[in-house]
């Protein structure tokens, strides 16, 4: 990497760097040295910008928190019915092989255990909690208010459910003991059960 003026310019791309280890190789692939050889500096380099990796891994993981709450926003942009909308969150959920949505998961997987003992990086994972639970339970109260949706639960608490069915589903997936297909059909199937809306279950060839 071309020695940039400015820190943060510096701290973006070694951050740009850590992600794709991380994604490639986990943890083990993206130590100080094998972050300095990939960024074509030092290891001193490095340091000098993060005297401490675990800052590194923090400002990685945040990173990827926003861009994965950016992605989720705008793949519901132009939708206006809260039944699609839904059923695009739901999607956007399952790691798809070979997608951004994949790589954003094994990113967040691979340092979301990190947050056990990093403040900075729980801190990061309790935002991510909450806006995407915000961004669920404004849907389904949308769906409720509409009549197209009929809550079995409070929406905060249906929220938390496919949120936690999320989280729990990526796992297989990544790994390859789950098809990535069956468990959008699982996804929705429960959703549907959650708020009512059997519309949400269609088939894969009408969606």
């Amino acid at each position: 990497m071309a020695r940039p003026r400015n820190q943060e310019t510096r701290k973006r791309e070694l951050v740009s760097v850590t992600s794709k280890l991380l994604v490639e190789h986990g943890q083990s692939g993206a130590r100080l040295v094998d972050i300095a050889d990939a960024a074509g500096l030092t290891p001193a380099a490095v340091s000098y910008y993060y005297p401490d990796l675990s800052d590194l891994y923090a400002d990685t993981y945040a990173t990827a928190v926003d861009q994965y709450l950016t992605r989720r926003r705008e793949h519901v942009r132009g939708i206006t019915d809260p039944v699609d909308q839904l059923r695009a969150f739901l999607s956007l959920g399952v790691p798809q092989p070979g997608s951004s949505s994949r790589q954003a998961t094994v990113l967040l997987m691979e340092l979301s255990a990190l947050a056990i003992r990093h403040d900075r990086i729980a801190a990061s994972g309790r935002r991510f909690e909450a806006e995407q639970l915000d961004l669920f339970e404004e849907v389904l109260e949308a769906g409720a208010r509409s009549g197209t949706m009929q809550l079995t639960a409070h929406a905060r608490d249906i929220a938390r459910a496919l949120l936690a069915i999320e989280d729990g589903i990526a796992i297989p997936v990544v790994v390859g003991r789950l098809d990535s297909a069956e468990a959008l059909r699982i996804t929705l199937t429960t959703a549907t059960s959650l708020t009512g809306a059997s519309a949400l279950a269609l088939s894969e060839a009408a969606m």
